[in-house]
């Protein structure tokens, strides 16, 4: 199938065959990242409309955020929301109280593409 669109495409091409690959890759791309977030505002809406938070992620999250969690997930005080920005991708919002006075000892963001906004 890939054959035969590279074909396809070089007998219809007037341009540079590799600048239109180059579109064609970042609009796929661009798609697979609306599928996920919208998967991700319906997850968000049905945690939120059956009353209950989840503190698990989900299984297609890039290593480095899955490392990220890993490495806390079972800290004393450590919780975190996932969710998805149209741009950056992933985003894991996490706070961590003290056991003592719960109160917050440190709060932060953690994105899949940190710099991807500068792109645009």
């Amino acid at each position: 199938m890939t054959r035969s669109l590279l074909r396809r495409m070089r007998s219809e091409a007037t341009g540079d065959l590799e600048e239109g690959v180059t579109e064609v890759v970042a609009k796929v791309e661009d798609a697979i990242r609306a599928a996920q977030y919208c998967e991700s505002e319906i997850h968000r809406e049905l945690v939120a409309s059956e009353g209950k938070q989840t503190a698990s992620a989900p299984s297609n999250i890039p290593v480095a955020l899955d490392r990220f969690l890993a490495e806390r997930r079972d800290l004393p005080g450590f919780t975190f929301e996932m969710g998805q920005d149209p741009v950056r991708g992933w985003v894991i919002r996490w706070k961590e109280y003290s056991e003592e006075t719960g109160t917050v000892r440190g709060p932060g963001q953690f994105y899949e593409r940190p710099y991807a906004w500068l792109e645009t």
